[in-house]
């Protein structure tokens, strides 16, 4: 695992959309993608476009989206690194970053850690409806669902 990364406003995110959370019509996601506390973005800093939607299709998402932590930050929203970690006995989540999150961990000495993606971030805040629609309107696609074949 590298060093954490200290997340800029000018830094771009990524963001992966599942299929059926996409408006054809107005070509941006629905703003169901942008809720919850905990949000998983990839920071464009430390990986590819390219790199970030072979993960996205492992996960079956079809699309990619980005915003600038900058957009985050207006929404009151907190971004940090936090690669994703797995333990290698039990593949949980694990995390050592943030207190909040659900994968928290102190210190867990019983696992080997494998870190899967060095480039993941969160979003941290609350999402109303408000927030969750200023990212939605507020992205770029960087990939379409109809490029994904």
């Amino acid at each position: 695992m590298s060093d954490n990364y200290q997340v800029k406003p000018v830094d771009k995110l990524f963001r992966w959309v599942h299929p059926g959370q996409f408006h054809p019509t107005e070509m941006r996601p629905t703003s169901a993608i942008f809720r919850g506390e905990y949000m998983s973005v990839d920071i464009a800093q430390l990986t590819n476009l390219e790199a970030s939607y072979e993960r996205a299709k492992k996960l079956q998402k079809n699309a990619v989206v980005s915003f600038t932590a900058e957009l985050a930050f207006d929404l009151q929203q907190r971004v940090t690194h936090c690669p994703t970690q797995l333990c290698e006995s039990t593949n949980e989540t694990v995390c050592f970053v943030d207190t909040g999150c659900s994968a928290y961990q102190i210190n867990n000495n019983a696992c080997v850690l494998i870190c899967t993606n060095d480039a993941h971030g969160c979003v941290i805040g609350d999402k109303t409806k408000a927030v969750s629609k200023a990212f939605a309107k507020n992205c770029g696609v960087e990939i379409f669902p109809s490029e994904a074949s």
